[in-house]
């Protein structure tokens, strides 16, 4: 691996505590100890999170500055805030039984903790958990496609045989959960090895039949290719690999389509989603289809403040058993205008994050890094028209962080290098003395 810039001044605690949340919440542990056996709740894994960033910081105080410098930690803020606002302003009290505006501050605080061990830990150390894990989701998930009842139980409602989700339970959440990981760890693999990686991406989504993540993969793999991301004989070997992973994945979908255990019949339509040039008509997209009609029903009678956090979630106040599966009609529901704005500002920061990397880098590798969270706000635009838990997913959370922090040593590095260019030696050090204070 190439780690370049990356590698300095990293802390031996904050390295260790990442790792351990890394190993944690990139494997989908947390919700499968919880769900399936009857664990811990998710909550005590965040609390832990929050214990590692209060005792960094008490070892290194300055390890809050890039949280404090980074505009999405206020977003989060702000959303947590106007959440509870929202709530107080339509209920007039805390409904126990309503946990959004809870769940909000719960991110808001594992941002903020996972930013602060990110900003101190060793890259290496943690793109090494990120590969283990996606090489791991791909052997589990394609075990899970052949043995539907080995991870979730045959009588549990999370069960969902031929659809893969290893320790992820949820199919669609395991597939972009690997996207993820292999374009976080992108660019910190060395140019021979990123080939691997692509590999283990393609591979491990199939078996979830994920349409949406399937389709993000392949557009994934095409920026990639279209950025120059693997050297040419990579690219060569890339092509040549290709038809022995067809065949080798036919044959393992054979044999588990033969199986009787399976709904062949969706996974037919899934397959047929592709075959047909993204028509579905399957009841899984009927039924997301109705529910974002009723959901801009309901945005459309109160667009300016909505109906208040909690409200899509509620079979009660919102009149379905499913939520809006949407992160855009969701916040539209949830807080009106407002809560549309509030996505787009959340997006718009990444991509201004991302671009902005992408052409000032001073280095192939602090590019790549831009071109990462830049694919990082395509996932949140894209999976926003097909989920509506993406802010409050643990994973996703910490390789946002992940990335943030590689920004900020980027944007530093290039700062010291601007510094030494125009400064004399002198003040250079003493600049460095009191950034250190």
């Amino acid at each position: 691996m190439s780690m370049g810039i990356v590698t300095s001044k990293s802390h031996w605690f904050a390295s260790i505590s990442f790792v351990v949340l890394g190993i944690i919440f990139e494997s989908g542990w947390p919700n499968y100890y919880h769900t399936i056996h009857d664990g811990p709740v998710v909550l005590w894994y965040f609390a832990m999170s929050g214990v590692m960033a209060m005792a960094l910081t008490f070892l290194r105080p300055h390890a809050l500055k890039p949280l404090l410098k980074e505009p999405l930690f206020y977003w989060y803020v702000v959303y947590a805030i106007t959440g509870l606002l929202w709530l107080i302003w339509f209920d007039g009290y805390l409904n126990p039984e309503n946990q959004s505006w809870r769940l909000r501050f719960l991110k808001l605080l594992f941002f903020a903790a996972c930013l602060v061990l990110a900003s101190a830990v060793n890259f290496r150390r943690f793109v090494e958990v990120l590969c283990g894990c996606a090489l791991f989701a791909t052997v589990s998930y394609w075990v899970d496609y052949l043995n539907p009842f080995l991870f979730v139980p045959a009588d549990m409602d999370q069960s969902n045989p031929g659809r893969a989700g290893g320790v992820f339970v949820n199919a669609n959440q395991a597939g972009s959960a690997l996207v993820m990981m292999c374009i976080a760890a992108m660019p910190f693999v060395a140019m021979r090895w990123r080939v691997l990686l692509s590999l283990i991406m393609l591979v491990g989504v199939f078996p979830t039949f994920s349409r949406s993540s399937i389709v993000f993969a392949c557009l994934v793999r095409e920026v990639w290719v279209w950025r120059g991301q693997f050297s040419k004989k990579a690219f060569l070997a890339l092509l040549l690999v290709i038809p022995l992973g067809v065949v080798l994945g036919s044959a393992l979908f054979s044999q588990g389509a033969d199986s009787t255990e399976i709904d062949s019949e969706d996974i037919t339509n899934r397959l047929g989603f592709f075959q047909q040039m993204g028509e579905a008509n399957d009841d899984s997209a009927i039924e997301r289809r109705y529910i974002a009609e009723f959901a801009w029903m309901k945005f459309t009678e109160k667009p300016l403040l909505g109906f208040g956090p909690g409200k899509a979630d509620s079979v009660e106040s919102w009149g379905h058993s499913a939520s809006t599966h949407n992160m855009y009609l969701l916040l539209l529901v949830e807080q009106g205008l407002f809560g549309g704005i509030l996505y787009l500002a959340f997006l718009s920061i990444i991509y201004y994050k991302g671009i902005r990397l992408y052409r000032r880098g001073l280095s192939r590798q602090e590019c790549d890094i831009g071109m990462a969270l830049v694919l990082v706000a395509i996932y949140f635009s894209f999976f926003g028209f097909f989920s509506h838990t993406l802010l409050r997913e643990g994973h996703v959370v910490m390789i946002l962080t992940f990335l943030l922090a590689a920004e900020h040593k980027a944007i530093a590095s290039r700062t010291r290098s601007t510094l030494t260019e125009t400064q004399p030696v002198e003040a250079i050090v003493e600049i460095e003395d009191r950034r250190r204070v």
